[in-house]
């Protein structure tokens, strides 16, 4: 995936039609192109790196609290306030990463100016998701220190995550910065400077005191060391260019999904029509007295049913055939049985009172009908009865 390194000028200087050095990476960050363009220009890539101009980031070694997470971002502002010069409150202020130990690097910068610098860019469609000080943009050798000579500053970069800004720096005269930078750093195993720009490196050797060699820009970009992009400033998570593909892919399962219910509805249907055709048909060969189908199950069943009516062999839950096996089960006086019931399935007896009083008759009366087959019950003067296994 390609990356445009875009090289900020100084954020007070930055317009629309300022025009701005650039880089274009592969995915390992090797330069393949540079060039400079103003912002509408600017080639457009997946990925936007920044690096802030040198005098607008001021680099503060501290020792962080044993804070996190919001703490230590409301924590930051009290430790940078001392190294500042303008008002805290107009200062944005992250942290890097520690290595090792609770001491780190803090970079403060004007919140109001980056926020217009990320504004500008916004408005040319380049949605930067990643920044860093230009001072840590140089690349790191071990025991060297990387310089750069820009118009009107210059920067170096002396560590991992430690860098200086300093006044612009003459030919044959290294920057006063620079020079109070390597006696405060006496100590260090330091072998040469390594100098990008015009510089005299026979002056600027006898000057520090260390070998002095011009370097030309390096063909391999460093990775962020220090992420500016942080707290309310960091990249929006969500991105119509990042998310398009997975929208267009979801809006195509979807539409695939109503298409395919669609299609099986449309199926099921057209099987239901001819499960209707053959049950129609089945009704006519059946039953040709039936001239219009509405219900092919109901009308079949109430036909087979007074089929068994008229045979006698109706079915053993309907009236008929109940009120017949209890006949047969219980041969009865004359006026012995006031009222019959049908309802659900069950025949309700309401006897005379007086055809119950002779001893054992409500015995003799229930096992009758249990011997016809039938699953009787008697409550006072009534007797409810149904075919055996019909529930209760």
């Amino acid at each position: 995936m390609s990356t445009l390194r875009l090289q900020l000028c100084p954020l007070a200087e930055l317009g629309p039609e300022s025009a701005l050095d650039y880089e274009v990476l592969d995915d390992k960050r090797s330069v393949m192109r540079r060039a400079r363009a103003v912002l509408a220009e600017l080639p457009r890539l997946r990925r936007t790196e920044l690096v802030i101009a040198a005098p607008d980031v001021l680099l503060i070694d501290a020792a962080l609290p044993p804070l996190t997470g919001s703490r230590l971002r409301a924590a930051l502002p009290a430790l940078a306030e001392p190294h500042l010069l303008s008002d805290i409150e107009a200062a944005f202020v992250v942290a890097a990463r520690p290595v090792g130990g609770a001491r780190t690097t803090l970079a403060a910068l004007d919140r109001a100016l980056f926020e217009r610098a990320l504004t500008l860019l916004g408005r040319a469609k380049l949605d930067p998701v990643s920044a860093t000080p230009e001072q840590l943009a140089l690349p790191l050798t071990p025991g060297r220190w990387r310089v750069r000579l820009a118009a009107g500053y210059s920067c170096a970069r002396t560590g991992l995550l430690t860098g200086i800004t300093g006044s612009p720096a003459a030919q044959a005269e290294p920057p006063v910065e620079l020079r109070l930078a390597l006696e405060q750093a006496a100590d260090r195993r330091l072998e040469a400077v390594e100098v990008e720009g015009a510089c005299d490196t026979e002056a600027w050797n006898a000057a520090l005191g260390l070998p002095v060699f011009t370097a030309d820009a390096s063909l391999r970009a460093e990775p962020v060391a220090l992420e500016l992009l942080q707290y309310e400033l960091a990249p929006r998570l969500v991105s119509w260019s990042s998310w398009r593909v997975p929208a267009v892919l979801a809006a195509l399962l979807a539409l695939t999904w109503i298409v395919g219910l669609n299609i099986e509805a449309w199926l099921m249907l057209r099987e239901e029509h001819a499960l209707r055709a053959q049950m129609n048909a089945a009704v006519h060969d059946t039953l040709p007295s039936v001239g219009v189908v509405l219900d092919a199950p109901k009308q079949m069943q109430r036909a087979l049913a007074d089929l068994r009516v008229g045979a006698g062999t109706g079915e053993p839950r309907e009236f008929l055939p109940l009120a017949t096996s209890l006949a047969r089960a219980l041969p009865l006086e004359p006026d012995t049985v006031r009222s019959l019931e049908y309802r659900d399935q069950s025949l309700r007896i309401e006897f005379d009172p007086r055809a119950l009083t002779a001893p054992k008759m409500r015995e003799q009366i229930v096992e009758q009908a249990g011997a016809a087959g039938l699953d009787a019950r008697l409550s006072e003067n009534t007797l409810s009865v149904r075919p055996k296994g019909g529930g209760s």
